[in-house]
């Protein structure tokens, strides 16, 4: 086995390695050639700095790692299901993490599904802690009560969110990852919630022909939130949220309004 950068890699065969690591995973994850593509773009992910694990020149294990700053992100990793169990994930990773403190980044995040006891060993032993639970949300359509939200301008949603936000967004929604979506032309919207003459919270979303994706989302409070959640699942067919940490008002309002936790994560991280 010997491990090699993953801009060195011919990208179909990336594309392949990465959907064969995921395709047995808790929750199956598949990418075509222009959805990694646009995933690598977004989120910073810089294959010069990512590792590919091959075997007589087949890759079989990787570890992608985005960077903004001093800050870096594992943005997927894994091992085809006939090569684990031989070390290849974790000299990947380990190599991605020498990478990054080579490149002078202070800390590295990444998201693991609770279940997913082998990984959590193997972060666990790299160094990784726990920072945050997040949780995956479905809701599958509007619930029969009228919601005070309504469409309102992205950029002023954009500002409200980011002044009033509890916490760090998670890295697949930060600011960054917006701006780079916007910037490649993807159509976002937004809506926005009053009480008393006041804004109490705004959402950005994907619109999309079935579910919506939530992109970033900040409330006063649970109702708030309940409110901008119920005004997007009337619009379209139901919404998906990813990685909402345990305790804002997003969760609290998802729960208001009776959505099911498709998966819950760890968020951990690892300083360098």
């Amino acid at each position: 086995m010997r491990l090699v950068p993953a801009d060195s890699v011919d990208f179909d065969a990336l594309v392949e390695v990465f959907n064969e690591a995921y395709s047995d995973y808790l929750v199956p994850l598949q990418l075509d050639r222009a959805a990694l593509e646009f995933t690598i773009g977004v989120c910073d992910i810089d294959l010069a700095a990512s590792r590919v694990a091959l075997e007589d020149d087949t890759p079989v294990a990787f570890a992608l790692l985005a960077i903004r700053g001093d800050e870096g992100w594992i943005g997927g990793m894994g091992t085809v299901p006939a090569h684990r169990r031989r070390g290849h994930g974790e000299a990947a990773l380990a190599a991605v993490l020498a990478e990054a403190r080579a490149r002078g980044v202070a800390s590295v995040r990444l998201e693991v599904i609770e279940q997913n006891e082998p990984a959590r060993r193997l972060y666990a032993k790299l160094g990784f802690e726990h920072v945050r639970h997040l949780g995956v949300w479905i809701l599958d359509s509007a619930p029969p009560w009228v919601t005070k939200a309504e469409p309102t301008a992205f950029d002023g949603a954009l500002a409200w969110i980011e002044a009033n936000r509890r916490a760090q967004e998670p890295w697949q929604r930060a600011d960054e990852t917006v701006a780079h979506m916007r910037a490649r032309g993807l159509e976002l919207e937004a809506l926005a919630v009053e009480r008393d003459g006041a804004r109490v919270g705004a959402l950005v979303y994907r619109p999309a022909s079935g579910a919506a994706g939530v992109i970033q989302l900040a409330a006063r409070d649970g109702p708030a939130a309940a409110h901008l959640l119920t005004a997007l699942a009337a619009l379209v067919d139901g919404l998906r949220f990813v990685n909402v940490p345990d305790g804002d008002p997003a969760a609290t309002g998802l729960a208001l309004l009776r959505a099911r936790t498709q998966i819950r994560q760890h968020e951990l991280r690892v300083f360098l």
